[in-house]
This record gives structure tokens, sequence and C-alpha cells, in this order.
């Protein structure tokens, strides 16, 4: 979990994060490695010798639960082929419509901009997305959706405009590697 909340860490990060010995959590790191399950990179830090630092390999990021896209893949195509080529767009488009009214409704609207993003936050966390707040980025590290949004790339859009929405700003919504970022474009940034 530490691992895929994070960008990679070090085994002596883990290890006081998890409470273990560093010869310990070194050993779990050197077996995940060994099954795929995790890889390794060497990083400088300054004077001294390189640190490595691990992060979940593509067979690591398999081990955390997805919506069982399948199911709702077929039922996507089944709307095309029954309804025309626009049916899923549109099933899409009302689901995160509704979304985003689930959202508002846990939301302060008249809230400040931390106290909404704390709540956007833990209402994503419930969806199994594992957000946490940089500043005034929402970063999330898992994507139950993922499968959905490769099918269906207009759906990132329809997810970006729902937190929009919730949020009261045009947020943009990123990849970044395994995670994905939703950052907020307010007046007075644009501004500077």
């Amino acid at each position: 979990m530490e691992l895929k909340r994070s960008d990679g860490l070090p085994v002596g990060k883990l290890a006081e994060i998890l409470g273990m010995s560093y010869m310990g959590v070194k050993a779990q790191c050197l077996a995940l490695e060994k099954s795929g399950h995790v890889v390794s990179r060497s990083t400088h830090c300054g004077t001294g010798r390189p640190h490595l630092i691990y992060r979940l390999s593509g067979r690591g990021q398999d081990l955390f639960q997805r919506d069982d896209q399948r199911f709702a893949l077929s039922l996507l195509k089944e709307a095309q082929t029954l309804f025309g080529p626009a049916a899923a767009e549109k099933l899409l488009y009302l689901h995160f419509q509704r979304r985003a009214a689930a959202y508002a409704a846990k939301i302060p609207s008249a809230g400040s901009w931390d106290e909404k993003l704390a709540a956007l936050a833990e209402a994503r966390e419930a969806e199994g997305c594992m957000p946490r707040i940089e500043g005034e980025i929402l970063v999330e590290s898992h994507c139950p959706l993922a499968g959905i949004f490769e099918a269906y790339p207009a759906a990132a859009g329809m997810e970006e405009a729902a937190i929009s929405k919730v949020l009261g700003l045009p947020v943009k919504r990123r990849r970044d590697g395994d995670q994905i970022r939703f950052e907020a474009f307010r007046c007075e940034r644009s501004a500077a």
C-alpha cells in the first residue's frame, strides 16, 4: 500500500513507515523484486552512496483491485449494438453526472478550497482511488476505472468535468505515471 501511494520509496523510509527493521524490509523488497512485483532504481541524493528506490511494477499494480470492468465494458458494447455508436458515451456521461451529484451532497458548497478538496478526497477514498492532497492538488494512486478510461478516452474528460463542477473551479485531470492528478486553475494563479 505504501509503494502504491508513492512514486517509490527507499528501504529506510519503508522501514520507518512500517515500524520494521531495515533488514526485514530489505528482505521483503528483494523477494518482491525477484517475484516481479516491484522494481528498483538507483537515485543519487547528494554525496554518499546512491539509494535504491522501490516501486510497484505492472505486476505489482495488478494486485490492487479494479472494478470488474469486463462486465461494464461488455454492457457498454452491447448498448452500442442496440442503440448506436453514441450509446456508450451517453451512459458514461449519465454515470459521471450522477457521481458529481453524489460528491456535491458530501462537499460543502460554501466551504474553503481546502475543505472541498478534503471532502472530495474522502469520497474518492471510499471509491478505492487512494487519494492524497499535495498542496492544492489531489493526487490519486489508483484508478479503479482504468479499463473504462482506456476503452472510452472521452470518459476521462467527463470525470474531469464532474469534479470541476463539484469544486466550483475548472480542474485539469492529468495522468502522471501510475497516478492521476487533479489540479484546479484558479483566477489568482492566472493573474500571476
